[in-house]
């Protein structure tokens, strides 16, 4: 029993003796029936009886969720609740469960990872009491208190588990992390009377310099995969590019070549460049290359048709020299 019952008894024990006093005091000097002195005796025995019970809480009004572990000259008595319970004062002690769902914060822990680097990690517990009768005297008689075992098994098991981790796989695996925290508090919680509803990494903090050298690293990653893309672009440029032009015939070259001159003559370039020998060329037009008189003849209808373009250019060429 606490001060506070002790002193609350003292005081009912002192306001009945003053009671009495006044009672005695009061049939000496004015005298009182026997019916009257019983009915008096008995309303004082009434208010002091439902004094020393509210007072010292020996009646309890349990709420839905909660339960009354009782004890009986230090034993286990019973478990009481939900609803009213009367407690024998100076002979039965209680303790209040509650069967809420109950949350744990996590003080933030400091881990070093295995590649040595420091990290904070914030987390939340989920815990709550079964209701049966069994597992409600287990939360107070296997368990000093079930919270801050709880949150201190957490505490350890964060630095164990992320102690022996890369930094990239704790951030890739936060969600399996917390799946292993839930089974491993669950299996010792079983024992205290306590279900595990969820254990959930909330936070973790990665030091600013570790975080610009992983943007710079991802940064970094993502120019090789373009650089990349862009070279197998061009090589599939470039294949299709040789494809299409092995099926070309000499003469069907020289035809763009000089629809390529022709769009350069409407320039004011002053400057040509020939990719290939101009007597090669002089020689594919003159038919002097392996063809068929059809091709030759459609060659010379082509030189009739842009040997204008020819001379105009020659003549841009000399009044550019003069």
């Amino acid at each position: 029993m606490d001060d506070v019952a002790k002193k609350t008894i003292f005081f009912g024990f002192f306001l009945l003796l003053i009671c009495l006093l006044a009672y005695f005091l009061y049939d000496v000097f004015f005298g009182f029936n026997y019916w009257v002195k019983l009915t008096l005796l008995i309303i004082a025995i009434l208010i002091l009886l439902i004094f020393l019970i509210v007072k010292t809480g020996a009646l309890l009004l349990l709420k839905e969720y909660e339960r009354a572990v009782v004890y009986r000259f230090g034993k286990l008595s019973r478990v009481g609740g939900p609803g009213w319970i009367m407690v024998i004062p100076l002979i039965e002690e209680f303790t209040v469960v509650d069967l809420r769902v109950q949350t744990i914060d996590i003080p933030k822990q400091n881990v070093i990872t295995k590649d040595n680097i420091m990290l904070r990690v914030d987390a939340l517990v989920y815990i709550k009491v079964k209701d049966k009768t069994e597992d409600v005297v287990n939360s107070v008689i296997k368990v000093e208190n079930y919270k801050k075992a709880a949150r201190l098994f957490i505490e350890a098991n964060i630095r164990e588990v992320m102690g022996q981790m890369l930094l990239s796989e704790i951030i890739s695996s936060a969600g399996t992390l917390s799946a292993k925290l839930k089974a491993e508090l669950g299996l010792i919680a079983k024992d205290w009377g306590i279900v595990v509803d969820a254990v959930e990494i909330q936070e973790i903090i990665i030091p600013e310099e570790v975080q610009d050298a992983m943007h710079k690293k991802e940064a970094a990653t993502q120019n090789k995969k373009a650089i990349i893309e862009l070279a197998e672009a061009e090589r599939e440029k470039i294949n299709a590019i040789n494809q299409a032009a092995s099926g070309l015939s000499d003469k069907s070259v020289v035809y763009y070549y000089i629809k390529g001159l022709e769009e350069m003559s409407k320039g004011a370039s002053t400057k040509w460049i020939f990719p290939m020998e101009f007597t090669k060329l002089a020689g594919l037009i003159a038919g002097q290359t392996s063809g068929t008189k059809v091709e030759q003849e459609k060659m010379y209808e082509f030189l009739a048709k842009y040997g204008p373009t020819f001379e105009k250019s020659l003549e841009k060429v000399k009044k550019a020299k003069k």
